[in-house]
Order: C-alpha cells, then structure tokens, then sequence
C-alpha cells in the first residue's frame, strides 16, 4: 500500500470545518456530555460502529473498534472530550489557518484529526493486521475532572476489554513526547496542643511559625540539591515548589496549626514510595525536634512515565512523520503530568503523545493550525499502519 493512496483522502478543509464545529460544542468538565456526542456523531458520518460507556450519568466515554486481519499487535488513539471553563476566552471562529476557540488545541483539533486519520485509511481501503481503536474520555481536566474517563479505560484496558498494546494521545507539541516527571501535591501539616494561647507565654522557638521556616529552608536547599543533580534528558530535574502557607487567626495568638501546599516532582527511575518515605522521614525528624505533631498528605499523584527511544511505537510515530515532513520529529518530555502517567503505571501500556502544538492550552486565547492538524492526521494514519502492520 502506498501511503500516498492514504494522504490523498486526507482533506484539510475538512478538517477545519469539524474542528471548528466541535470547537462550537460547549463541553467543559463534568457537562462534556455534548462534546462526547459530538465525536461520536463524527466517527459514526465516517461509517463507525460507535460504543457509548457512561462513565457518569449524560458523561459517556467513545470508543470505536476497527478490526484487524490479525496478527498485528494493537493500537489506542486517545483525547479527552471535556475542556476547562469557556470563561472569557475568544469565541469560536476561524482567521486565515487558525481555529480559534476554547478547546481547539486542548484537544478538540487533534481528536478530530485522529477521526480523518482513521477514515482516511478507511477510504483508501488499508486493512490493518492489529485493531486500531479510537477513544475519547470525560474527566480529565482538573480539578472538576477526577480522571474518571481515563480511569474507566484503564479498567477495561487491565481487563482486555479494550486490549491495546499501545496508545497515542493526540495532543501536545508537534513532537513525540515520550516522557514526563511524576509529580503529587502535597501538605505538611503542622499542629501544637497547647492551643491558641497569647505569644506573649510561649518562647519564639516553640512557636509552629518558626518551624514553618526552618521546612521551607530545608526545601530551599533541597531545591539547590535538585540542581547539582543529573537532569533527565528528556523531562528535567526534580522540582520542590510551595504555593501555599496557612496559619493563625490573629497577630499575638499561638498559631496552633499550620499547613504548607506545594508540588513535588520526580523523575523516571523514583517512585512515589521514594517520595512517601522522603516526606515521613522529614515529619518524623521535625516532630523531634520541635516536640509538634507533624503530618503528610500527598494527592493527585502520578508516577513518572517513559517511552524508551527504540520502543516500536515511538519508531512507528517517528517513521510516519518522517514520511509526512521529510524530517525526524524531536523526542521531548515534559514536566507536565497528564493521563500518559496513568496509561503507562496504572494501565500498563506503553503511551507517547503527539499534537499539533502546546502553546495556548488554557490561555484566552486558545487557537490551533488547521496545516499542523492536518500533519497530524496523516502522521496518525501512517503511525497505525507502521505499529498495527498491514493485514490481507
């Protein structure tokens, strides 16, 4: 099969035209009912067999299975329906290249550009030797979003259900992001039994706020650690960040507790028992010699993620936009977490990500090039048939 025969049923104008209409679908965080609707409406006008799961009642996951000849291991595109609040972002609407609206490039566009790449293989006649399944999920944007969508794939991809063997998420840069930091948010909490007592009995350096300090300095240095340490080639260093310190009511009263939130990051290789250990081991420390009661929380947790180079998914991404560009894409990873992290740990299939472009996701702003989207449609047919293998 020439992978010409594929391209040329890939219709840029099309392409615009749907992404802009889902773009006009309001679907934000738990309300993207319309939204899944709107993708299954599209993958069923493309002739698919569309499978509704209602992870929530009016919020259904999309799946569509197109068959394999066999023996061929199996492929997952995935994208999540929902976006963040409309809010005052730019309306929906085109100028020149651009889609323009919230959700166009968080990831309306590439959800739309995986249904052309699908039916492009489709209209060329390409029999697959693996399944190639198409799925778009609810609930991944926080906080409203509890990973539901994903979480309910990942049960059916732990049972088979859905037994892909690997999963592109299509969104993110122009690039094969193969690799993220884990991250959690975290909470020190920090509490004094003897109440809110006046500070005028109690000596500063028994005071919850002095010890508030110490951590934070104790974080700083941690920090300078982090930057003497190898870097991941890919995603970067460690990261400690703190956004928020709570405590007190009043000027000259004991603040009897006090919580520090923050972010903690890691790289592949760490796991989130390293980092639990990490954190008892500083409460247990302060606790003594504070003579305080000292406490961790850690939520939202991801494990990191990897893709290695030579995995024959990221050789079957490369090799498809090699044949599209004429040039090798980048291998990047990012800081950022996202449902890659839950794929790959809790799913235990290899994920990379491949977009149109990470620039205005959840700016006013958000807009997405139909030329990008339409690289990627053809990248995505090309991947599926270089993993899946042809069949017949």
């Amino acid at each position: 099969m020439n992978s010409n025969d594929v391209l040329s049923h890939i219709d840029p104008e099309a392409i615009a035209r749907d992404t802009l209409a889902f773009v006009e679908v309001k679907s934000e965080t738990c309300t993207e009912g319309p939204g899944s609707d709107f993708l299954a409406d599209l993958l069923k006008r493309e002739g698919f067999e569309v499978e509704m799961d209602e992870v929530e009642p009016e919020r259904p996951n999309v799946y569509v299975r197109i068959a394999g000849s066999g023996g061929g291991p199996a492929l997952a595109f995935n994208g999540h329906t929902d976006t963040i609040p409309i809010g005052k972002s730019t309306p929906p609407g085109r100028d020149g290249d651009w889609i323009i609206g919230r959700g166009t490039e968080d990831m309306k566009g590439g959800l739309v550009a995986m249904v052309h790449a699908a039916s492009a293989l489709k209209k060329a006649g390409v029999q697959l030797a693996g399944d190639l399944w198409l799925t778009g999920v609810i609930g991944h944007e926080a906080p409203e979003g509890k990973k539901e969508g994903p979480k309910r794939l990942i049960e059916h991809l732990r049972s088979r259900r859905i037994p892909a063997d690997a999963i592109i998420i299509v969104e993110g840069p122009c690039a094969i992001w193969s690799a993220s930091l884990g991250s959690g948010i975290f909470n020190f909490d920090i509490t004094d039994d003897r109440g809110p007592i006046h500070t005028i009995k109690i000596p500063y350096r028994t005071n919850p706020a002095y010890w508030v300090g110490k951590l934070l300095l104790e974080l700083e240095e941690r920090e300078k650690e982090f930057e003497k340490q190898p870097a991941h080639p890919l995603c970067g260093r460690q990261l400690y960040n703190v956004g928020m310190v709570n405590g007190g009511d009043y000027m000259n009263r004991l603040p009897a507790s006090f919580r520090i939130t923050g972010t903690r990051r890691w790289t592949p290789g760490l796991t989130l028992a390293d980092i639990r250990a990490e954190f008892q081991e500083i409460c247990d420390r302060y606790a003594g010699q504070s003579g305080l009661h000292w406490s961790y929380l850690i939520e939202g947790e991801r494990e990191p993620f990897e893709t290695p180079a030579d995995h024959p998914l990221v050789e079957a991404v490369r090799n498809g936009a090699e044949t599209v560009s004429g040039k090798t894409p980048d291998i990047v990873g990012m800081g950022l977490v996202g449902d890659a992290n839950l794929y790959d740990n809790d799913g235990g299939v290899k994920t990379v990500y491949y977009g149109p472009a990470h620039q205005t996701a959840h700016s006013d702003h958000e807009q997405v090039s139909v030329t990008r989207l339409t690289h990627c449609a053809q990248v995505y047919a090309l991947a599926a048939m270089n993993y899946c293998g042809l069949g017949g």
